[in-house]
């Protein structure tokens, strides 16, 4: 159990020096004034053991903060037992260099150690000695600070259980169930097994298949010849049928050649029936159309002599009539005229007799209107001088006391503006931050973009790197293959050479390895012999911990210590066996390896057509990988070499994985820096646009600027009010936005606005008379204006008068129409005596509408004059044509005679007659009708295909026997057959019986099986060459029973961990889910000790939480009778809530003390727990406290309360605290044997009698 034994405090925080001795037993009460140390001294014994600071809300403390002010050092001692050994602690704080520490252990019967000044090395050690009991432990259980009742409900479930696990002493079960915990090792380790089992299954599978195979497809072969031999059968019947085929279509031919001979003599002779009946009727049309055509000719020959002379002269009087009509026409135009001039003079003369007369009465107007007009102007003059000499100065004041007015509004707005803007600065300013916090961030996300994106570029580079590597090493391995695939089809001599060679090599292997595997096995048994001693000693030691036998369980765990030491040095040469031993597999496998290459070479020898194929899908493998298929096999070889030198090992390919899984890792990163670095920039602009709206930014120099605003509105309000003579305002300095100020100087100046107006109204009133005198000068101006403008109209029409005499133009306009009567009659009287001899009326009307006519007669005659060209020409084509086919008639017929010896003497005509004609034509129409040229063509065309596709597929047939004959001579040269001597089924199963075993009708069966085993097998070489490089066996031969063997002993190893951290974790969960009800009984039976009574029954419960067994923060609910009902914290007032909350922090204390350990806490502190309780309810903890309650689970009891709260004589001991001394004690005075300075060094001192007492008073 620990015990607080002494403490010594000098010069740490508020304790300016105290030295107290702790009795063995005793609840102790520390009192006090506020900040008089109380709190202090819990924290120094919590900074002796623990060396750091007590923070109440987990704030970083420095450690000059623990030092007095003033003060350059601090010294805590600490002297407490744990069991039967002391620890003496002595820690030291200078201010700016850190702390330093001396740990004296002392143990019972032992001698004194050498004190411990390492700070690292000091600290575990007292952890260690307290039973790995840290801080948090402490104030999670035993320590309950100054409002820290709710810490217990505040920290989580996790949190909890580990301030448990180390309360209990589970640290051990803990690490042991570290230790049997399974790691991915293991697990890799067992899938390791699990592979190289699967390995060395499919390494003995694959030959088996390939042995099969090679047979599946030797009869396969077989039965592709059968194949052969039927098609060849085939084909030769097709050629007799095509040939046959052939004769037939030579007669078909012949018949249809002669019926298209005679199709052609029809054609010819329809053609010329055809000229014949078309000449006939044209030499009819001609002789019809010839008399005609004379007889038109003549009649336009007489009217051309007799009819055209006579129009023409007709039209030519007629125009010369037409012409003197117009002239007399424009003669009485010209005199109606001159008789209308002749009435305009005439009225002229009249009107300017009347314009003088309209002068004369204008002029007298016009010095009437003039003289009232300026009568008027006088009187305006007069009132407007009486107005102008007051109105000015009353509008000037008007005016300047509006302005006035429009400057009180700026000054109020002002000042409104500044208010606004000074009570949101505040908020502007929180704003301001937060946008330059925005700021900070997103440079920082832009910054760690650009670092990520740095990254991803250098690791796209070594991916490059890497994969350019590894495909270096795959275009290695294929030209290896390529090589072997070269060498494979060398022949069967070199192959069965090498194949000896190689069976000798592996031998020699087979040896070596053999030894080396006899070593490993018997280190192996030894490392089965040490790890079965270790599994068992350590399960044996859990048992025996479980037990609490604790002799036995520490033997066990010595026996356990020398089985890993034994284990570890059997490993070490295990390990290095195994390496000889996987050396020398290695090399047995790559021997076994070349004899199964030599064998398969030889078996490739032996059917060439598929290393043919195997070799090309290399070559294309070659050319995938971006190179090319080498020249010889010498440059393949440098390729290799050049390959193997940097050849990459399982590392590097790890590495590639690495890179690979780290680059999605960082471009995953880049696009969420992105994202990041968007959303902060986003905030950042919204943050902006927000004291943009708002009117916020640069808030500091608008204030400035509306501040200044409104001191120059109050200066210039001021100044302006003190000219117009009111009175002049005063404003307070920090005084902005003042109504009742506004409406003072407000009702100041509208009564001085009033004033203005009324003066100004005043003065309007007399002079109304102005504006009577503007309408009467107005009315006058317009009459005036009228009289000039009418006596301008008259002067303008008179002197246009004065310019042109009308009198004079009068008298020469009626000599001029006398002459123009004069003349007009002589034309009517010759014009009449010219219209008679023409038969028409007199009149121009009559004379236009006959010369009309006329014109219309002649040219309607010169048009049917000209028509006698065309008949001409009609007349002289007619003659020709009739002459033409006369002519061509003894040719037609000489033609149609040829054609008779063909056809018949019925194609010839016995008469000229056209139904005899037409009728030789229809019927020449209907035998080619009858004949069908089309279908004779498309016969012939059917024909000439057909013969092309029988040769053609003669020619085929023939060429496909020669190629199955020479496939059949390949498949049996690759069998190893001989020869046949002829390509009969008999013969070739002469010389190849499994021919004649196998049909065709075997060969899906076969196909069947052969796809099922290539698939099965291709999957088992690529399960087996993934495996080869997953596990890094380099094409190494596993042995199936060793690797069985390994995998069980793998798999019992991997149970055993399994099921003993399943074991163990069960025990702790089981132990952590025992707490709480724990708790609960403890806190139910301090609980009616709290609360005098009120609670009794209360309920612990947790939510389940990841990570934890007893579940999250304890929450608890206490039963209310009054309720009837369990009622939670939220229900109940503060007071009796923390009532609760001290009975659970109490409960758990109790229920975390392990009893059976040396390390158990048996000290209790708490740290003014009483601030929210009432008397009553605080004299009840006392009693709890002083009671056996607390008594009997714990030794001491540190109870800190405020000065004067409670009677010191409840208390077995007592001590009061103020101005960081001891003022009064009844502590034990023990004179010491010895004492630690500051370095650990022991100090002797006589040996004095102890000396104590039941009230000793100690003055500082």
């Amino acid at each position: 159990m620990i015990i607080l034994k002494h403490l010594t405090v000098e010069r740490f925080r508020l304790l300016r020096e105290i030295d107290l001795h702790f009795p063995q037993r005793g609840s102790i009460l520390i009192q006090g004034p506020n900040e008089a140390g109380k709190s202090t001294l819990f924290e120094c014994i919590y900074f002796a053991l623990f060396g750091e600071p007590l923070t109440t809300h987990r704030e970083k403390r420095a450690l000059d903060d623990l030092i007095m002010y003033g003060e350059t050092e601090a010294t805590v001692k600490l002297t407490l037992s744990v069991g039967a050994t002391e620890l003496a602690i002595t820690r030291t704080i200078e201010r700016g260099s850190g702390q330093r520490v001396s740990l004296l252990v002392r143990r019972l019967g032992m001698p004194e150690s050498e004190p411990i000044t390492q700070l690292r090395a000091a600290n575990e050690r007292i952890i260690a000695e307290l039973g790995r009991l840290d801080g948090e432990t402490l104030r999670n259980s035993c320590l309950i600070e100054q409002k820290g009742l709710q810490r217990l409900e505040q920290i989580t479930g996790c949190e909890r259980e580990v301030a448990l696990r180390r309360l209990l002493g589970l640290e051990k079960l803990t690490r042991l169930a570290e230790q049997f915990r399974l790691t991915p090792e293991d697990e890799e380790q067992l899938r390791e097994c699990a592979a190289r089992l699967r390995l060395a299954e499919l390494q003995a599978r694959i030959p088996e298949l390939s042995a099969r195979l090679g047979q599946v497809e030797e009869a396969l072969d077989a039965v592709t010849v059968n194949e052969h031999l039927a098609e060849i059968e085939q084909q030769e019947a097709e050629i007799a049928e095509q040939e046959s085929t052939l004769s037939t279509i030579q007669q078909k031919r012949s018949e249809l050649k002669s019926r298209q001979a005679r199709v052609q003599q029809l054609k010819k002779a329809e053609a010329i029936l055809a000229e014949l009946i078309t000449a006939y009727d044209e030499m009819a049309e001609a002789r019809r159309e010839l008399p005609e055509l004379d007889r038109q000719i003549a009649d336009l020959e007489l009217r051309e002599r007799e009819e055209l002379p006579v129009l023409e002269k007709r039209v030519r009087e007629l125009e010369d009539l037409s012409r003197s009509f117009g002239t007399l026409e424009r003669m009485a135009t010209d005199l109606l005229a001159t008789v209308n001039t002749i009435k305009e003079l005439e009225q002229e003369v009249q009107e300017r007799t009347t314009f003088e007369e309209s002068l004369e009465q204008l002029e007298a107007q016009i010095s009437r209107a003039q003289a009232r007009l300026d009568q008027a102007r006088l009187t305006r003059s007069e009132l407007e001088e009486r107005r102008r000499a007051g109105r000015p100065s009353l509008e000037e004041r008007l005016r300047r006391l509006r302005h006035l007015a429009s400057r009180l509004e700026t000054l109020r707005q002002a000042e409104e503006r500044y208010a606004q803007r000074l009570a949101a600065r505040e908020q502007a300013e929180q704003l301001e931050n937060r946008i330059e916090n925005a700021r900070r961030r997103l440079r920082e996300a832009e910054q760690e973009q650009a670092r990520y994106e740095q990254e991803v570029r250098q690791t796209e580079q070594l991916v490059t790197t890497y994969e350019e590597r590894w495909r270096r090493q795959n275009l290695a391995r294929q030209l290896e293959e390529w090589l072997r695939l070269r060498d494979k089809l060398r022949g069967l001599t070199e192959a069965e050479r090498q194949v000896r060679a190689a069976y000798q090599q592996h031998e020699r292997c087979h040896q070596e390895a053999a030894a080396a595997l006899s070593v490993m096995r018997r280190l192996f048994a030894f490392l089965i012999v040490a790890g079965s001693g270790f599994g068992i000693a350590a399960l044996l030691s859990f048992i025996w911990a479980l037990s609490q036998l604790l002799v036995p369980a520490v033997i066990g765990i010595v026996l356990a210590a020398a089985c890993v030491a034994a284990f570890v040095v059997i490993f070490i040469r295990y390990s290095r066996a195994r390496v000889s031993v996987q050396q020398a597999l290695q090399r047995e496998q790559e021997a076994l390896n070349h004899v199964r290459a030599m064998v398969a070479a030889r078996e490739a020898a032996a059917r060439a057509n598929g290393g043919q194929e195997a070799l090309a899908r290399v070559e294309e493998e070659i050319r995938n990988l971006g190179a090319e298929v080498p020249a010889s096999p010498d440059e393949a070889r440098r390729v290799i070499e050049q390959a193997q030198a940097e050849r990459s090992s399982v590392n590097e390919q790890q590495a590639l994985a690495e890179a690979r899984e780290r680059l999605a890792t960082l471009r995953t990163q880049v696009t969420q820096a992105a994202e990041r670095v968007a959303t902060l920039r986003k905030q950042a602009s919204e943050l902006e646009e927000e004291a943009h709206a708002k009117d916020w930014d640069d808030i500091h120099s608008k204030l400035r600027s509306d501040l200044v605003a409104v001191e120059q509105a109050r200066h210039e309000l001021a100044t302006l009010m003190g000219r117009e003579g009111l009175p002049i305002p005063t404003f307070e300095a920090n005084v902005f936005n003042s109504p009742a100020k506004h409406a003072e100087l407000q009702a100041i100046i509208e009564e001085a606005l009033k004033t203005a107006e009324l003066e100004i109204a005043a003065l309007d009133g007399k002079i109304d008379a102005i504006t009577e005198l503007q309408e009467q000068i107005k009315v006058c101006e317009q009459e005036l204006e009228s009289l000039q403008t009418r006596k301008q109209v008259l002067l303008g029409r008179l002197e246009r008068f004065q310019t042109s005499d009308p009198p004079q133009q009068l008298a020469r306009a009626r000599e001029q129409q006398a002459a123009l009567r004069e003349a007009l009659q002589k034309l009517t009287d010759s014009l009449r005596q010219r219209v008679k001899p023409l038969g028409l009326q007199f009149g121009q009307a009559q004379v236009s509408n006959a010369e009309s006519a006329a014109r219309r007669e002649l040219e309607a005659l010169h048009i049917t004059l000209g028509r006698r060209i065309e008949l001409q020409g009609r007349r002289e084509h007619y003659a020709a044509l009739l002459k033409e086919r006369q002519q061509s008639l003894s040719g037609y017929y000489q033609q149609l005679a040829k054609f008779s010896t063909v056809l018949g003497s019925w194609i010839i005509p016995p008469n000229p007659f056209a139904e005899t004609l037409n009728g030789l034509r229809t019927r020449c129409q209907e035998e080619l009708q009858a004949a069908s040229e089309e279908s004779i063509l498309q016969e012939l065309e059917q024909l000439q295909m057909q013969e092309g596709a029988a040769r053609a597929k003669i020619e085929l047939c023939r060429q496909e026997i020669e190629e199955i004959r020479e496939q059949i001579r390949a498949l049996l040269e690759l069998r190893g057959r001989p020869a046949p001597q002829g390509y009969q089924r008999e013969e070739i199963v002469a010389v190849w019986p499994l021919v004649g075993e196998y049909g065709v009708a075997d060969r899906q069966r076969l196909e069947e099986e052969r796809e099922r085993l290539e698939q099965e097998l291709q999957q088992h070489e690529k399960e087996e060459l993934e495996l080869s490089q997953q596990l890094g066996t380099g094409g190494e031969q596993l042995d199936l029973e060793q690797t069985r063997k390994r995998m069980e002993q793998q798999e019992r190893s991997y149970q055993t961990k399994k099921r003993g951290s399943m074991l163990i974790t069960a025990v702790i969960e089981r132990l952590m889910r025992k707490m709480v009800p724990r708790t609960e009984y403890y806190m139910q039976q301090i609980l009616p000790l709290l609360t005098s009574g009120r609670y009794h029954d209360v309920q612990l419960v947790t939510e389940p939480e990841e990570g934890s067994a007893s579940g999250g923060p304890l929450r608890w609910r206490v039963w209310d009778s009054a309720a009837g009902e369990y009622i939670p914290r939220e229900a109940l007032s503060s007071g009796a809530a923390d009532q609760i909350s001290f009975a659970l922090r109490l409960a758990f204390a109790i229920a975390a003390l392990p009893r059976e350990l040396n390390a158990a806490p048996g000290f209790l502190l708490l740290d003014e727990p009483l601030s929210s309780f009432d008397q009553r309810r605080a004299q009840a903890v006392v009693e709890v406290v002083t009671g056996e309650m607390l008594g009997q689970h714990f030794e001491q009891i540190f109870f800190i309360s405020h000065s004067g709260a409670f009677d010191p004589a409840q208390f077995p001991y007592y001590l009061l605290i103020d101005g960081g001394q001891v003022v009064e004690s009844n502590l034990p005075v023990i004179a010491p044997r010895s004492s630690l300075n500051g370095n650990g060094s022991r100090s002797s001192s006589e040996e004095g009698p102890e000396t104590s007492s039941e009230a000793t008073s100690v003055v500082a």
